[in-house]
């Protein structure tokens, strides 16, 4: 007897299995049921350790009937391969919406191809836009994988000041007072990418935009002015004030693109350098609050990173390439009002007694205000220096309130008084 060779693959033993039930059915017949009769007996069993549908064994019967074993196999689509519902030149659109913008949604280039007509309406489902950009090594984990819209190749420019890139990371916690909440500090810096020196960079109580111009502030005084400053996508450095700040100074603000935040390396490796060198220092000899902490960290910068020799500058440190190569450093010039560029702005409604209210204190402004809306220009961190404007025209300063002060210079001639 010939021996039946074994199934070699999954589909085999699907048309085996429906051979099997095909056979049975057919021996049914032939003792005299009817084919109803003889599907509804099939019904009750297992065929490949599975029970079917009166449809579908009805439908292998007829097959077997028509084309023999060969019919009982599954039969490959005409356009396997093919996108039934994506034309090619919706296609091209999507992906050339794709290169462009790599960073929204696949429900938002679907929206925006229907809406543009590319793409009737509600004829394409998400799960084939998916398969496109899948099969095109444009889907988001390829994207992040391979950053294919970010710089391929290890860059470094030729002089200091050229370029600089920012970045920021959650720093150590500080004890409080007993009571209160351990204070979760947040280091901002910036590094120059042709001598890895740090322009600046300090601690502050929390990430935001202040703190970053605060930076950014003694960064251009004391190292010059940039030509490009380096930045991720986030809000922090997305603000009007930073831009209307480097456009002051006639630095270009560059920001990387999408998934390609891997581009600022140099700035993450000086953060792994200060949390393996400088955060595990603290450890023995604890800070008590955030000006100790930026003290510390100040003088663990100058005295030891930019005097460290670095393999990437052929052994020079920070400080020796810095001065090495600072040709052209442009300085601030001392006609510029730089603390006057860098001041946060809110508005204010002045009240009738010519006084305001920022940062939970009163300030007094001129009395001609009162009643009028002001743009208010301060120093966040020291409240000193506290400019008033409508109109873009400067109207005066205002100055902290003191009670004391004002009854002393309180005019009684003003008030009448009943003897």
């Amino acid at each position: 007897m010939k021996k039946l060779l074994e199934p070699k693959s999954r589909a085999s033993s699907k048309a085996l299995a429906r051979y099997d039930a095909v056979r049975y059915m057919e021996e049914a017949v032939r003792s005299g049921l009817s084919l109803r009769l003889a599907l509804n007996a099939a019904c009750e069993l297992t065929w490949g350790g599975k029970i079917y549908k009166f449809s579908t064994l009805e439908s292998w019967y007829y097959r077997h009937r028509h084309a023999g074993f060969d019919g009982l196999h599954n039969q490959p689509r005409g356009d396997k391969g093919q996108r039934r519902k994506l034309s090619p030149e919706a296609t091209d659109a999507l992906l050339s919406m794709r290169r462009e913008h790599p960073d929204l949604y696949v429900s938002t280039l679907l929206r925006q191809l229907e809406c543009q007509g590319t793409i009737p309406e509600r004829s394409v489902s998400l799960t084939t836009i998916y398969r496109v950009l899948r099969a095109n090594g444009l889907d988001r984990a390829t994207i992040k994988a391979t950053g294919v819209h970010g710089p391929t190749k290890a860059f470094e420019v030729s002089w200091v000041n050229q370029l600089w890139m920012t970045d920021g990371m959650w720093g150590p916690l500080l004890p409080v007072k007993e009571g209160g909440k351990p204070i979760r500090t947040h280091l901002l810096g910036l590094i120059d990418d042709c001598s890895r020196l740090c322009p600046h960079a300090q601690y502050y109580s929390g990430e935001n935009i202040e703190g970053f111009l605060d930076l950014f502030k003694h960064a251009l005084l004391s190292r010059g002015i940039p030509e490009k400053l380096y930045t991720d996508n986030g809000s922090l450095f997305r603000s009007e004030h930073l831009r209307s700040v480097c456009a002051n100074f006639g630095i270009r603000l560059i920001h990387a693109k999408p998934y390609a935040a891997w581009s600022k390396g140099k700035i993450e490796r000086f953060f792994r350098t200060v949390q393996s060198n400088f955060e595990q220092s603290l450890v023995f000899q604890p800070v008590k609050d955030l000006p100790e902490l930026n003290k510390r960290f100040w003088q663990w910068l100058e005295k030891e990173y930019h005097q460290r020799k670095h393999r990437s500058l052929d052994g020079q440190s920070p400080q020796e390439r810095f001065q090495e190569r600072s040709k052209g450093l442009r300085t601030v010039s001392s006609e510029i009002d730089v603390d006057g560029l860098f001041l946060k702005h809110t508005t204010r409604r002045v009240r009738r007694d010519a006084t305001i209210s920022l940062k939970s204190q009163m300030f007094e402004v001129p009395v001609i205000l009162r009643g009028r809306t002001v743009e208010v220009h301060f120093n966040p961190f020291n409240m000193e220096r506290i400019d008033l404007y409508i109109n873009d025209k400067n109207v005066g300063k205002a100055t902290l309130l003191n009670k004391q002060v004002n009854s002393c210079n309180y005019r009684l001639g003003n008030h009448e008084y009943n003897n």
